[in-house]
Order: C-alpha cells, then sequence, then structure tokens
C-alpha cells in the first residue's frame, strides 16, 4: 500500500532514500551556486570550457560527447558562451563545413580561478562506481523517474536553466 504524501512516519527505508537524495542534491547544488558566485558562468558553461581548455579546440559533436549531451543541447549553452566573448568558432581548415570551438583569452581568464564544475565533479564520481553499483544505481534511477513521471525529452545540462 502507498503512502500518500504528507504522512507521518515514512518507512525507514524510505526516510533514508529521501535524505540521501536530498544530501545529493543539496551538494551539487552548493558546488553550482559556487561556480556562479566565482566566475559568472553556469556549471554547464564552465564543464564545457573546461572541456576546450584540455583539448585546444573541438568541434560542437565532440564537445556535446564529452559533456554527455545531445548536440542541441550543447549548442544552446555553446551559443552563450560564444555571445559573453569566452569561446571562439572558426570554419576547420580541413573542412570548412565543421565549426571548430576555443576558448578565447577571456575564457581562459574566467577558468585561472574557477572551482571544479559539480558535473565534473559527479562524472569523476559515477567513474569511481564499480560496474555493478553503477547499474544498481541506473536501475533506481530509471525506477525513480518512471515513479515521478519524468518525461523522456534530452534534459538540459546540469543546473543550466533554459534561456540562460
Amino acid at each position: 500500500m502507498r503512502r500518500r504524501a504528507g504522512e507521518r512516519g515514512l518507512p525507514p527505508s524510505v526516510a533514508g532514500a529521501l535524505r540521501r537524495v536530498r544530501r545529493l542534491v543539496g551538494t551539487l547544488q552548493s558546488s553550482a551556486r559556487a561556480v556562479e558566485r566565482r566566475t559568472g558562468v553556469t556549471n554547464a558553461q564552465l564543464f564545457l570550457l573546461r572541456a576546450l581548455e584540455e583539448r585546444e579546440q573541438l568541434s560542437l559533436g565532440e564537445l556535446a560527447a564529452l559533456a554527455g549531451t545531445q548536440q542541441s543541447t550543447a549548442s544552446l549553452v555553446v551559443a552563450r558562451l560564444v555571445r559573453s566573448g569566452l569561446v571562439r568558432r572558426r570554419p576547420s581548415p580541413e573542412d570548412g563545413r565543421r565549426v571548430l570551438l576555443s576558448l578565447a583569452p577571456r575564457g581562459r581568464k574566467t577558468l585561472r580561478h574557477a572551482p571544479v564544475p559539480a558535473t565534473a565533479r559527479l562524472l569523476e564520481a559515477l567513474e569511481g562506481l564499480t560496474a555493478i553499483e553503477l547499474r544498481a544505481l541506473t536501475r533506481g534511477l530509471e525506477a525513480l523517474e518512471r515513479e515521478l513521471g519524468a518525461q523522456p525529452d534530452e534534459p538540459a545540462m546540469l543546473f543550466e536553466a533554459p534561456g540562460r
């Protein structure tokens, strides 16, 4: 029998799971807010800037793959970085139809004292899990999404509000 929201006395397993979700969300939110306060860019923007710093130049598709998101999602964040003067776009010398992205001097300056973005911390933590732990986590999150009625759409990058 399912409990209705607002009933007291959660079963210990439900209370423990809720506490852990709150702790994870709180940790990630705190990290994302610290990124924005220190750099003036969002967590997603900082994550993409760091990826460009590590590899000098990337195509939009390569950058999206590194972020684990679709090209259209990464494109929105990149467009804001270009408008802000943090990233440069230029045609590839080998294939003029392909656009290469690189850090602009202002982007390098932003990264100089920037903290590690929450996305990078989360990816590192996920990569540290065993295959069994990762499968169990994925199954649990899929079940939670199903119970919450989460939409199957491609979500925005972590802590990236639409239109920012």
